[in-house]
């Protein structure tokens, strides 16, 4: 199983060294701090500089700069949110944007409020939450593999939306994995105060709503969410 994740997640790692962030918050990255890897954090796009004073294409080139960076800056604060959630598709990140959206004009909430919710309470988040997986790939492939369950049910998918009351427990087969999963973490940041953790037993219990300013903390990087949602804004 540790094999196949560590292949599965080599391509991650060269979008992580592109964007020059550690999104996950993980040590392990901290291993590829070699001389092969440390070449491509070096990369710099070099540019020819005119010797001489042109007003027009002074002013050209800098409008091309501010789209330019523009452009950068939507795309990293979008791969960021979404390298962090274990790469979701950005077919179901519209969706959740629009769902957002149009919460947002029924209810009077803040959309970006609703659109972290909607991403929090998916039951491979709870999992990661809470350090009962390093990974939100671990947390998928225990879900697949039928090792988690809720309300004493077994339960496939990822996206599962949990509700308040709501119990996650994990097969007894796997206990020792969850275990030295939790062993080996930070515990930091502490898990949402809208989960409650029994470490004893290997349980979470969904108490209440997520809090918005709760959950900015738990990101390991600073992230626009208002750029985010109109990027996929219909």
């Amino acid at each position: 199983m540790h094999l196949i994740n560590k292949r599965r997640n080599k391509p991650l790692y060269k979008k992580f060294l592109t964007l020059r962030k550690n999104i996950q918050n993980s040590d392990k990255f901290l291993k590829f701090r070699k001389k092969k890897w440390q070449k491509f954090q070096h990369l710099t796009l070099k540019f020819n500089r005119k010797r001489f004073y042109d007003p027009i294409s002074h002013v050209l080139f800098n409008f091309k700069n501010f789209f330019s960076r523009k452009f950068k800056y939507n795309l990293q604060n979008k791969q960021r949110l979404n390298f962090f959630y274990g790469k979701l598709r950005k077919s179901y990140l519209k969706k959740l944007v629009n769902l957002a959206l149009k919460e947002s004009k029924f209810t009077n909430t803040n959309e970006t409020i609703l659109f972290i919710k909607e991403l929090e309470t998916r039951l491979d988040t709870a999992i990661y939450r809470t350090y009962f997986s390093h990974s939100f790939r671990n947390a998928r492939q225990l879900i697949s593999h039928k090792k988690v369950y809720v309300n004493n049910k077994i339960i496939q998918s990822n996206s599962y939306k949990l509700k308040k009351g709501d119990i996650i427990s994990f097969d007894p087969s796997v206990f020792d994995f969850v275990a030295s999963n939790i062993l080996n973490s930070k515990i930091w940041p502490t898990p949402p105060k809208h989960l409650h953790v029994n470490y004893k037993i290997l349980q979470i219990l969904v108490i209440e709503d997520i809090s918005y300013t709760n959950c900015l903390s738990y990101y390991p990087f600073w992230i626009d969410f208002n750029s985010f949602i109109r990027f996929y804004e219909k």
